[in-house]
């Protein structure tokens, strides 16, 4: 379905000088997988994609986000799970390519124990990858992609926008879901109110050593 994403008022506030966006159209699309299991048709995997075409502005011009992606394990046999998921994203990747995106974000933090993105009420042995295994487990598929000449350059969101102090707020993938918007305004609220950020606590899905070290 189409969508539209509505920039933030203290975000569109604070950036109004460099014309920042007041929304992003998008294109929301479910990709989910079936496998027929003693004749019933059972879901297995689910993945929820926005593209943001070249007709938006940067930052998300020609930009896909990978945002949800869940499972069960019941795949048969199950040791084909990793090799067909990996291939269907990859298989995404390359259509997006085609179709003329060049930037895909990709969420990388796993659910707390009791939290599910997509699928509810998973088998009880089905375990829940830790922090590193799970970016691992997309370092692999994007390597394999990178080796068939589907991807080109792989990095994380601290090299490419945190890592120099001239960049600010506005390069940043501005995406429905995410958790940059949310944090941005927090952010700027305690900014307005004078309140100092350094020892604010850094989100377990990044990683980053200070709390937003480019925002001004």
């Amino acid at each position: 379905m189409s969508r539209t994403l509505d920039v933030r008022p203290r975000m569109k506030k604070r950036y109004s000088f460099k014309d920042y966006p007041s929304e992003f159209k998008y294109r929301c699309k479910c990709i989910v997988v079936f496998q027929n299991l003693d004749g019933v048709d059972v879901i297995l995997f689910g993945l929820y994609v926005y593209e943001h075409d070249e007709t938006n502005l940067p930052p998300n011009q020609r930009t896909v986000y990978v945002s949800y992606l869940d499972s069960v394990h019941y795949m048969r046999p199950r040791r084909m799970r990793t090799f067909v998921y990996h291939e269907l994203l990859i298989s995404y990747l390359d259509y997006v390519r085609c179709k003329g995106y060049n930037t895909a974000h990709i969420w990388a933090c796993p659910p707390l124990k009791g939290d599910d993105y997509i699928l509810f009420a998973k088998p009880e042995d089905q375990k829940i990858p830790k922090d590193d295994r799970l970016r691992q487990w997309y370092i692999d598929m994007l390597k394999d992609s990178q080796r068939r000449g589907i991807v080109g350059k792989m990095t994380n969101a601290y090299d490419l926008y945190f890592a120099s102090g001239k960049n600010d707020a506005t390069i940043l993938p501005y995406m429905e879901g995410d958790y940059f918007p949310a944090e941005m305004e927090n952010i700027i609220k305690d900014m307005d109110e004078g309140k100092n950020l350094s020892k604010a606590p850094h989100h377990p899905g990044y990683g980053f050593g200070q709390h937003f070290p480019m925002m001004r």
